[in-house]
């Protein structure tokens, strides 16, 4: 927000959920500076190979993110039609919980 009208009409709830959402987005922006430490050191990993030899373990950047592949398992429908189904699943072990929750009249 850059306008101070605006500032000054915001409620007292709606700061606190923008100064939430402010600390989540910091968070996920840490979160991602260690992926990307993590993934430096993955990258500069070597194993021993012999007596005196250290080989990298990942020889080429395809065999350490393979971009391709990730893009196939997005555009595939095989994908899409699993999680479909993993969530129609969830959503069915959900109602029969609730069901023998509140009973079949919805008492406890």
């Amino acid at each position: 927000m850059q306008d101070f009208k605006d500032i000054e009409r915001m409620t007292l709830y709606e700061y606190g959920l923008r100064m939430k959402a402010h600390r989540l987005k910091e968070i996920d922006r840490a979160y991602e500076i260690h992926l990307q430490a993590w993934a430096n050191s993955n990258v500069q990993a070597t194993r021993r190979q012999g007596k005196d030899k250290i080989v990298p373990v990942f020889k080429t950047f395809d065999q350490f993110f393979d971009y391709e592949g990730k893009i196939r398992e997005v555009l595939s429908e095989n994908k899409e039609n699993a999680q479909e189904d993993r969530l129609r699943r969830i959503a069915h072990k959900v109602r029969e919980y609730h069901g023998r929750r509140h009973g079949i009249d919805g008492e406890l």
